[in-house]
């Protein structure tokens, strides 16, 4: 028989755990109820892994911004944001994603990235969430169309 502290313990312990990697898993999107993160399941992922890491940096701070108005997530995570931007941006292009239009967009998401780092440090709210809100819609015109084959 298990001692009571062992048994909270071993329960304290599994439920740390089991948050933890819930924190870390990726959201799971069941295809007919919307959601907050509808579009961003794996299934949505481009396969190409430098968009992907910044589409997940702007996940975490646009949902917040468009749904709640809260400006914390990208105040503190501007600069995460124009590193993966950076990373990206010096990243080879997938053949299924290279064109002009993508290349000249995949350049103004790293120079708004960087611009947007900068605002966050002394810009109001009101200057935040609009320069957000184009850098999203930015990123998005090189999201929707760049889809790499996993084969």
């Amino acid at each position: 028989m298990l001692k009571p502290f062992l048994v909270v313990a071993f329960t304290f312990s599994a439920l740390s755990t089991a948050a933890a990697q819930h924190e870390h898993a990726p959201a799971k999107v069941e295809k007919d109820k919307p959601s907050a993160s509808a579009g961003h399941s794996n299934e949505h992922m481009s396969g190409w892994k430098e968009l992907d890491a910044y589409h997940m940096v702007m996940m975490r701070v646009w949902h917040p911004a468009k749904e709640k108005n809260d400006l914390a997530p990208v105040r503190a995570q501007a600069a995460k944001l124009a590193g993966a931007a950076d990373a990206w941006a010096a990243a080879a292009i997938p053949s299924a994603c290279d064109t002009p239009e993508n290349r000249t967009n995949i350049a103004k998401v790293k120079a708004d990235s960087r611009a947007l780092a900068s605002l966050v440090a002394t810009g109001t709210d009101a200057d935040v969430k609009p320069s957000l809100a184009a850098l999203h819609e930015r990123f998005e015109l090189v999201n929707r169309g760049c889809k790499v084959s996993h084969h």
